[in-house]
């Protein structure tokens, strides 16, 4: 009887299940330099809606260990919804980098003063199995209203970190979200400079 109460002992002992991790995206990082300032009386950007497929709909950190097969890491986890997260990360990163313009996200007042919105079908957003990371999206740039798209562009970004483990990895996809809201603003910014309308030519006046 105690030798079979010493060998339960010991299975349940070596059960233990290790404690999750859990992660999140972050914004970019402020630096001491002045961005530029948005111009004076700029109205907002209206960010979504964004769509997320639905396999990333869950805490678990997701790997593509085959074409046609994932990986759910049980105890590597987002800390939020992931799609909360990114959306916020893109909305902080295109303030940012249009001078502290206003972003707000979808769904918005409608008295909201906005001058564009920008819509985006995310593909994927995963790791596989070495560590690498690719973000794929479908986004368009529309007028204030809705009803009229300005540009729209498939793009790809992908990371490779030095190792597979998690961390490395969540900050390869940090980078990747971070690289293409930023190329947001820079399609805004141009979009800008298209409708500002050209200063007259100086001239001598007599």
């Amino acid at each position: 009887m105690a030798l079979a109460l010493v060998a339960v002992a010991l299975v349940t002992g070596g059960c233990t299940s290790p404690e999750p991790r859990f992660y999140v995206l972050a914004g970019p990082v402020r630096s001491g330099k002045p961005a530029q300032a948005a111009p004076a009386g700029a109205a907002g950007i209206g960010l979504g809606p964004v769509q997320f497929p639905g396999y990333l709909d869950r805490p678990q950190i997701v790997t593509r260990s085959g074409q046609n097969e994932l990986d759910l890491a049980e105890f590597e986890r987002w800390a939020e919804p992931l799609k909360d997260n990114a959306v916020q990360v893109i909305a902080d990163t295109v303030s940012q980098n249009l001078g502290g313009r206003k972003v707000v996200i979808f769904p918005w007042k409608r008295a909201t003063p906005i001058a564009y919105q920008i819509v985006a079908d995310i593909k994927r957003f995963d790791r596989t199995l070495g560590g690498e990371t690719e973000f794929v999206v479908r986004w368009s740039l529309l007028t204030a209203d809705g009803q009229t798209e300005l540009l729209s562009r498939d793009v790809s970004y992908a990371e490779w970190p030095v190792d597979d483990a998690y961390p490395t990895t969540v900050a390869a996809m940090n980078r990747t979200l971070l690289k293409f809201s930023r190329d947001v603003a820079t399609a805004i910014r141009e979009q800008d400079s298209r409708e500002r309308p050209a200063a007259p030519p100086s001239g001598t006046g007599r």
